[in-house]
């Protein structure tokens, strides 16, 4: 599915897009710093703020939000908007590290050259969720799950306490191996050779088999699996990549550009994979180029894209319907 909208995303979002109907805004909105006509924006954190409104009304529970920008004392005055009037739950700041990009021209500069400050090579990003936890998080806290064999850990812990006046604690790594699972805080049952060392350190005490044990969870375990798949199902979608970090750097180089803000397509589609779902829906209210619209298409995404200006709208439809050609099977 791909939906292309021309006019203003504040005129259109209201009308088009239902709520809680979206898995990922990712957008690259006007920066507020002079790059053009369309850049020049009165009352501008008011003005993001009635977008980002919208942008909280149709992303789902579990989605997320990603928007771009550069001027660090806007991004400051928006995330204490977003942190008074939304429920957004700040996540992330990435930083695109553009390199040799933009510097080569400043290695050598002139003696004439008037720059009183440090040169800037980067652009930001900004992630937020609905969500500080997760629905798992409350499956693992609830004690009443996997409580027998729960109990039965606290209560070698509390009969070594009573009987020889020494905090397992001290002993033996009890919060790691036993004791976030012991106070309902984890899912995960210990290992074999965490249980045996238990036992070594406290002779006498944990006398249950680790293969009992092992069973009984196991069949706990089965028994709510369907709650936990439930939860999961709750969470934002965060699909882990190689050398995962908040400072990214892009493979492309200016070739091709579109758009004075255009941003790499592999940053674009890093984002996209890593923060949706194949087949969910991608919303961009600023499409500009139409580089969200395709990245989706090149990842197996619904993508729904809004544009005001009339070239950029026809750049990023004509690239979106060349990018859908390149993707279909060839006959």
């Amino acid at each position: 599915m791909i939906e292309l909208y021309h006019g203003d995303c504040l005129d259109i979002m209201p009308v088009k897009i239902p709520d809680k109907s979206v898995d990922l805004i990712l957008t690259d909105p006007p920066y507020n710093i002079g790059k053009a006509k369309w850049d020049k924006i009165p009352d501008y954190i008011n003005w993001c703020g009635k977008w980002i409104k919208e942008c909280e009304r149709v992303l789902k529970d579990n989605g997320s939000f990603y928007f771009w920008h550069n001027d660090m004392a806007q991004i400051a005055q928006l995330m204490e908007w977003i942190r008074q009037n939304t429920k957004f739950v700040y996540n992330s700041f990435c930083i695109w590290d553009k390199g040799d990009f933009r510097a080569l021209a400043w290695k050598n500069p002139s003696e004439d050259n008037n720059l009183r400050s440090w040169f800037s090579t980067c652009e930001y990003c900004l992630y937020y969720t609905f969500q500080d936890e997760t629905g798992l998080t409350s499956v693992m806290g609830d004690y009443s799950n996997f409580e027998s064999i729960k109990n039965y850990f606290k209560n070698e812990q509390q009969k070594i306490n009573n009987e020889t006046g020494a905090e397992i604690k001290s002993k033996v790594k009890w919060t790691t191996h036993f004791h976030s699972f012991a106070q309902g805080q984890s899912w995960g049952m210990c290992t074999e050779q965490n249980y045996r060392e238990l036992q070594t350190k406290f002779a006498g005490y944990f006398l249950k088999p680790y293969k009992v044990l092992k069973q009984e969870y196991e069949s706990l375990r089965q028994e709510y699996e369907s709650l936990r798949q439930e939860y999961e199902s709750l969470r934002y979608t965060h699909n882990l990549d190689t050398n995962h970090n908040n400072v990214w750097r892009s493979q492309e180089r200016n070739n091709g550009k579109q758009h004075p803000t255009q941003k790499p397509l592999d940053l674009m589609e890093r984002i996209v994979k890593t923060s949706s779902k194949e087949g969910g829906i991608i919303l961009d209210p600023f499409m500009g180029s139409g580089s969200t619209g395709v990245a989706c298409i090149n990842t197996n995404r619904n993508f729904i894209g809004i544009e005001k200006d009339d070239k950029y709208f026809e750049i990023a439809k004509s690239r979106i319907e060349k990018a859908q050609q390149d993707v279909a099977p060839k006959v």
